[in-house]
C-alpha cells in the first residue's frame, strides 16, 4: 500500500510541515513541498501527525506475561510505539542465559523494543562489552551501588575493546541515598573519568513514561529509524486533534493527560479512538547497527 501524508508536523524544537510518501510500511520520500506522486493522499487538516514516542521502562524483566501486555497498553495510550528496556545481571557468567531468557520473555510484545544491559558498575569487564557488541546491545546501564564504584573499574581496558561498536555507559545513581550536592560531585567525577579515559556516556535517561529526546535516540542509535520523518524510517506515528482556533499550531507538547486519537506502528493501527488493537508477538526486537551513528544529524534533516 502506498499513500502520502500531507502537512505532517515534525516533533523537534521548531515545528515544520512535511509531506511524507509511504510505501510498503516504509517512509520512502519526504519533502517540504507538495508531492505529485499518483497515489492516495491523506488530508491532515484539523489534525496533528507526529512521530511515535520512544520511552524507557526497565521493569519489564520482572513482569509476567499478563502484566507485560497491560504495560504495553498503558504506553500505547501515551503514544509510545517503541520501548527501551534492560535485562539485568550481577556476574558475567549469567549474561548469555539471562539475555536469551529475556528475549523469550519479550516475544509477546505488541510494540517494538530495544534491549540494553543493566549491571553493577564495578562488574563491567571487557568480556561483558564484547558480548554486548556481538548481540548488538546498544547501551550498558551501570548501577552505582557505592560512591567509589566509578574509580574501581579499569576503564582503559573497557575503552580498548569498545570499538568500533561503541557502547555508551550510562550511570544509574538511584541506589545511592545522597543529598543533591554530593550526587552532583559524583556526576562531575564521572564526567572527568569519561573525558580522561575516552569513555562514551549518556548522563541520564528521562523518567519512565517520558519520551526520549532526539539526543538520546541518536546516542543509542535508534534515530533515525524511529522518532523521525526521514526516508527509510519506520511508519510510526500518532495523531492528535488540532485546536481549531490556531491557524499555525505549535508542536505537540508531551502531556500524559492529552491522549492521541490514533497510534500507528509500522503502518499498523495500535489505537483508534478509544479502541486498542493489541496483537501479542507482533513487536520487533530492534538490533542497533551502531550507537551514535547519526549523532551529528541536524534538525534540518527532520
Amino acid at each position: 500500500m502506498e499513500y502520502i501524508l500531507e502537512n505532517v508536523w515534525t516533533a523537534e524544537n521548531e515545528s515544520r510541515k512535511k509531506n511524507v510518501y509511504v510505501k510498503n510500511n516504509t517512509i520512502c520520500y519526504v519533502s517540504d513541498r507538495p508531492l505529485k506522486i499518483k497515489c492516495m493522499k491523506v488530508n491532515t487538516n484539523g489534525l496533528q501527525f507526529i512521530p511515535g514516542y520512544i520511552m524507557r521502562d526497565f521493569s519489564l524483566e520482572s513482569l509476567d506475561t499478563e502484566s507485560l501486555l497491560k504495560r504495553c497498553e498503558e504506553v500505547i495510550n501515551l503514544g509510545c510505539t517503541t520501548l527501551v528496556t534492560t535485562f539485568s545481571i550481577r556476574y558475567g557468567k549469567e549474561i548469555e542465559d539471562r539475555y536469551n531468557r529475556f528475549l523469550n520473555h519479550l516475544s509477546v510484545m505488541p510494540i517494538d523494543y530495544v534491549i540494553g544491559l543493566s549491571i553493577p558498575m564495578r562488574r563491567i569487564t571487557p568480556a561483558i562489552v564484547r558480548f554486548c557488541q556481538k548481540k548488538k546491545v546498544p547501551f550498558i546501564y551501570a548501577v552505582v551501588e557505592q560512591e567509589e564504584d566509578p574509580d574501581t573499574v579499569v576503564w582503559e581496558w573497557i575503552r580498548n575493546v569498545n570499538f568500533p561498536y561503541t557502547i555508551p555507559i550510562i550511570p544509574g545513581w538511584g541506589q545511592l541515598a545522597l543529598h543533591d550536592k554530593r550526587t552532583m560531585q559524583l556526576k562531575d567525577n564521572w564526567q572527568r573519568i569519561c573525558r580522561m579515559k575516552s569513555i562514551t556516556t549518556i548522563q541520564s535517561f528521562p523518567l519512565e513514561e517520558q519520551p526520549l529526546t532526539k539526543y538520546h535516540l541518536q546516542e543509542l542509535g535508534i534515530y533515525p529509524k524511529k522518532g523521525s520523518w526521514i526516508t527509510g524510517s519506520d511508519v510510526d506515528y500518532q495523531v492528535y486533534q488540532q485546536d481549531p482556533s490556531l491557524a499555525a499550531p505549535p508542536r505537540v507538547q508531551y502531556d500524559k493527560s492529552n491522549k492521541p486519537l490514533l497510534v500507528v506502528r509500522n503502518g499498523t493501527d495500535l489505537k483508534v479512538g478509544g479502541d486498542l488493537r493489541i496483537n501479542p508477538g507482533t513487536g520487533k526486537h530492534l538490533k542497533i547497527t551502531r550507537p551514535g551513528l547519526f549523532r551529528a544529524m541536524t534538525d534540518d534533516l527532520l
